[in-house]
């Protein structure tokens, strides 16, 4: 059966968020649907013209570039998932290059300050060594550019591995958590590496945040 289902998500004082999805799609658990969506809306605001999304998945943030975005390049280390990222691309009109490579092992093989935006959405805490993945992304943001990246605290990270043993969300993704991070080491982490803060977001109840930062000069 094809068709389109719309889902109403009311969210407090900011009233009630609309997002649709296709009943011919491949399976997502519920629980992943709504927290992919509650991400990628939120990291949508923030992306410039050109974007790198590390740790691509489905490449799900096709979905909600807006308008203005001209070049998209997507980056994942598992080959499994290239079937269905094609399916998704041949289905776009945006400009988008799919590179294979796993960002904290490898030199990933794109001229530095090439993009505007780096995206990492749900994908901090499954790297082993952030530190490495973070001087790759500086090297291929430009001087005025953005990382955009959400990751769960620390108990939401701990609600999403409950779901996982109920089918809520994705037993695979939860399998491959490294560490959870609250807003003080996620800081610290970010100046580290040549990051200063620009915008930082609790969502979802606290339970996940959004964090906005550029070189630091």
């Amino acid at each position: 059966m094809n068709g389109v289902v719309t889902l109403s998500l009311r969210t407090g004082s900011s009233g009630i968020s609309h997002f649709k999805f296709e009943i011919s799609d491949p399976p997502m658990p519920f629980l992943s649907r709504l927290l992919t969506h509650a991400r990628l809306s939120r990291v949508q605001r923030y992306v410039g013209r050109t974007v790198l999304d590390v740790g691509c998945g489905y490449g799900e943030l096709l979905d909600f570039l807006p308008a203005h975005v001209e070049s998209v390049a997507l980056l994942d280390r598992s080959s499994e998932r290239l079937p269905r990222l094609q399916d998704r691309l041949s289905r776009g009109t945006i400009s988008t290059k799919v590179l294979l490579g796993d960002i904290v092992r490898e030199e990933i093989a794109l001229p530095a300050a090439s993009f505007d935006t780096v995206v990492m959405a749900a994908l901090l805490e499954h790297l082993k060594s952030p530190g490495v993945a973070l001087n790759q992304v500086y090297r291929l943001l430009q001087s005025d550019g953005r990382l955009v990246l959400t990751t769960p605290t620390p108990l939401g990270g701990k609600l999403h591995t409950l779901g996982s043993y109920f089918g809520l969300t994705y037993r695979e993704a939860a399998d491959e958590h490294e560490r959870f991070y609250g807003q003080d080491a996620l800081g610290r982490l970010l100046r580290e590496n040549g990051f200063t803060i620009e915008n930082y977001e609790r969502f979802l109840l606290g339970l996940n945040q959004l964090v906005v930062a550029r070189k630091a000069t």
